[in-house]
Formats: C-alpha cells, sequence, structure tokens
C-alpha cells in the first residue's frame, strides 16, 4: 500500500526552522490554520509562511486538534461501515494510514 494516502495529522516542527516547518506542511493542522485565517476579518488575518512564536502558539492548539481527530479515527475505524449497492454491510474493515507525525 505504499501509494495509499496517509491521514497527515501534522506538528509544529523545530523553532529553529524558517517559514513553515516541514512537519506542519500539508497537514490536517495546516489546513485548520488556513481556514481559521480565511474566516477572520482581514483586520484580524495572520501570516501562515512564518514559524514566529505567535504562530506557533496558535498552531499548538491546531496541532493538538488535529492529533486527537486523527487519534479518534485510528481508534475507531471499525465505527466505519462499508455497504454495497443495497445498503448491506459487506463486513469489509477500513484501514487508516497516517505519516509520521502522529504522536
Amino acid at each position: 500500500m505504499a501509494n495509499t494516502p496517509s491521514l497527515r495529522p501534522g506538528g509544529k516542527g523545530d523553532v529553529s526552522e524558517t517559514g513553515m516547518p516541514v512537519a506542519f506542511k500539508d497537514s490536517m493542522t495546516a489546513a485548520t490554520d488556513a481556514a481559521f485565517n480565511i474566516v477572520l476579518p482581514p483586520s484580524h488575518q495572520f501570516e501562515v509562511n512564518t514559524n514566529s512564536p505567535d504562530a506557533r502558539d496558535r498552531r499548538r492548539l491546531f496541532v493538538a486538534i488535529a492529533q486527537g481527530i486523527v487519534h479518534h479515527l485510528c481508534d475507531n475505524a471499525r465505527a466505519f461501515e462499508i455497504l454495497d449497492s443495497r445498503n448491506n454491510p459487506t463486513g469489509d474493515q477500513i484501514s487508516i494510514q497516517t505519516d509520521s507525525t502522529l504522536l
């Protein structure tokens, strides 16, 4: 399953990184950060391509949320049921793939 996409919760990355940290980029956390920025009024929007102390503080919350969601999905994958075209359970199981940012 090497080509199977993985859920990428993301992390804050290292404080020494410049710009958007690698552990944060292209993750559920980055998507949450971007969505939060979009719903703010323009006067309150923030720079997303930074690793400033303010950005790291804000991202801490989003990292925790993403980590919690992905852990919950992985721990409860059996709650998802695969149905056939007649809505009958097939008995197939879901395997949730995650990347190395999952704590």
